[in-house]
């Protein structure tokens, strides 16, 4: 069964980014070198940037978290942090960071791929959100940022 995703589309975001977090209610925080980025997913694309608190002001990279208005996120990106490999209905999420591809493996065959760009070259991490209706890929660049939506 080949599944579906559709890519979102997104406004300029950052320059930079340390990493960001597994969605969480359809939203993603970014934590880039400029600031703090609150992007909503549903029920359309929109960010909310907040200059004041940029790359380790609110992240801890010994633990991974990134607290925010009140909210602990769990950050992946320049460090690995703990993604969610693994989705709803057991398919395995799969990054080849040197190809620059992302797949949905299940039963051992390829259900789902993309190709990615990753211009720094430096990390890419990608995460399922808990409910599967997301995965999310991002690289240091904001252009390399791109989410897909189950459909």
């Amino acid at each position: 069964m080949i599944e579906k995703w559709r890519p979102l589309s997104f406004p300029y975001i950052c320059e930079r980014m340390l990493g960001f977090s597994i969605p969480r209610d359809d939203t993603v925080l970014i934590v880039s070198y400029e600031g703090t980025h609150l992007v909503r997913l549903a029920p359309e694309v929109t960010v909310e940037s907040d200059p004041e608190y940029a790359e380790y002001d609110l992240y801890n990279p010994d633990t991974g978290i990134c607290s925010y208005k009140g909210n602990d996120w769990i950050i992946i990106g320049l460090l690995p942090g703990r993604p969610l490999l693994i989705g709803r209905d057991g398919e395995q999420l799969e990054l080849d960071a040197e190809e620059r591809y992302l797949y949905i493996v299940q039963n051992r065959e390829v259900v789902w791929s993309s190709n990615f760009k990753n211009f720094s070259g430096d990390w890419a991490a990608a995460t399922f959100s808990p409910d599967g209706r997301y995965i999310v890929l991002g690289c240091p660049y904001d252009f390399d940022f791109c989410v897909w939506e189950r459909v």
